[in-house]
């Protein structure tokens, strides 16, 4: 097998305030897009091309993938979901099986070779790579109830009766084509009082196959794996792929002009870029991964499982928490504290206290804050499509999409999310979520009265 697709086409409603600007399988996790991370994986198990079905902002799937050979772009045709998106694209394949994954799942190399060899040491006419639910809530996901490595029935977004959650990773034989082009183009694999969409899922089609007699192979993945859907689950995937990269980095690489000072303070493994720098002063408390061009100076404290991207400055007593990542041309200033994801061209200025999602091209003014701590010490409900939801991790962590300003002294308050291209004015406390095009601010009323030394006795 040396041919794969993946699949992103999608909008990414859910995502908001990220959606409005980027297709999902452009978002940074450890500083690099979601899709090179599954390119890098493909080709780490002998896939040396690579269909791409396309859709909602096709140009910046074409600009993160540029420079890669065995690449071809497909435009999405026929209608909604993964079923259209896959037919569009598997008259490109001229093999008779063909691995297809999603291109918002953060998959590992290690859980696509198991999914390859056991599919080749199996006679099922598809696989899929399934991960159990744990402390999932079953709702949030399309399901499958698996036992003795099959999937014995699909739900979708059930309330109960699943063990395990798609990963979205699966081979298919050709003769599957058959249950794609039989796919209702909604989900019928719903249990009774729920809802589905009008778009064609690609699980369902598996459905079919299950109640034509064949038997679906259920492979569980074993490493990290994670589904981008949410605002949240940036923060999870991107603290947890740093953990898992960090398995990854047993030994020192320093790039050509690379400097670490013997004034600073080095635990872990450094992975340190060309012609960057760690200062005198600098505390690195564990694996740091750094571009090229990159300074981080005067005293900077970096905790473990840090990224930081080319062409950064990170200076002055700031500090950068664990399991952060800061993308390329940022800036991190004066004892400002940043956790969580930092996109690329930020900055964060002098005496901030960041946690949350930062969009690309941020600039937020001198003292900005996101309150993370509640009176009530609850987490932050969230409205997703008008659904009620309380994320298991990162409920009270901001998330201001791409292009937002911020005053000095504003104040953004647990889980509030602000759409891109906005701006909060100097001193603005903000309590909700604000709308993307936004101007908020603070009118302040004022006294003026006149006053000097007769006022003390003069």
């Amino acid at each position: 097998m040396k041919t794969a697709i993946i699949l992103a086409a999608g909008a990414g409603g859910k995502m908001w305030p990220y959606g409005v600007t980027k297709n999902k399988a452009v978002l940074p996790i450890a500083n690099r897009p979601i899709i090179a991370w599954q390119l890098d994986a493909l080709r780490a198990n002998g896939i040396d091309q690579v269909i791409v079905v396309t859709g909602y902002r096709r140009e910046q799937l074409a600009f993160a993938l540029a420079g890669r050979d065995g690449i071809t772009f497909v435009e999405q045709k026929g209608g909604l979901g993964t079923v259209p998106a896959l037919l569009s694209a598997w008259p490109e394949v001229a093999e008779e099986q063909i691995l297809v994954v999603y291109g918002d799942a953060l998959i590992t190399s290690e859980d696509l070779a198991a999914l390859l060899e056991r599919h080749r040491q199996s006679d099922c006419i598809a696989a899929a790579l399934l991960q159990p639910l744990g402390k999932e809530l079953p709702n949030d996901w399309l399901c499958a109830q698996v036992s003795d490595e099959r999937v014995r029935y699909v739900l979708g977004h059930p309330r109960d009766n699943v063990s395990h959650r798609f990963c979205g990773a699966f081979i298919f034989d050709k003769c599957f084509q058959t249950f794609l082009r039989r796919n209702p183009g909604l989900m019928q694999s719903i249990q009774v009082g729920m809802m589905s969409p009008n778009e064609a899922h690609l699980e369902d089609s598996l459905q079919l196959a299950i109640e034509d007699q064949q038997e679906i192979l259920a492979v569980e993945a074993q490493q990290v794996f994670y589904d981008l859907d949410k605002p949240w689950h940036i923060l999870e995937a991107n603290s947890g792929w740093l953990s898992y990269q960090s398995t990854q980095l047993t030994s020192d690489r320093l790039g050509k002009n690379a400097q670490i000072s013997d004034g600073a303070t080095v635990a872990g493994r450094v992975s340190l870029g060309e012609n960057s720098e760690i200062g005198a002063g600098v505390i690195v408390e564990g694996n740091l991964w750094v571009g090229n061009n990159t300074k981080i100076v005067q005293g900077a404290i970096i905790e473990p499982n840090v990224s930081i991207g080319n062409d950064c400055i990170v200076r002055r007593y700031s500090q950068i928490e664990a399991g952060t990542s800061v993308g390329d041309r940022c800036v991190v200033g004066h004892c400002a504290e940043v956790s969580g994801v930092m996109m690329r061209l930020s900055y964060a200025y002098h005496y901030g206290e960041y946690w949350g999602v930062l969009g690309e091209a941020n600039d937020l003014g001198a003292a900005t804050v996101c309150g993370n701590l509640r009176f009530d010490d609850m987490q932050t409900a969230h409205r997703i499509n008008g659904r009620r939801e309380i994320p298991r991790s990162g409920a009270n962590a901001a998330y201001l999409g791409d292009y937002v300003r911020t005053g000095v002294n504003a104040i953004i308050m647990p889980g509030v999310k602000v759409g891109p291209y906005s701006i909060i004015g100097a001193g603005t406390i903000v309590a909700e979520d604000v709308p993307e095009r936004t101007l908020l601010y603070v009118k302040q009323e004022q006294v003026r009265k006149s006053w000097g030394p007769e006022k003390y006795g003069w």
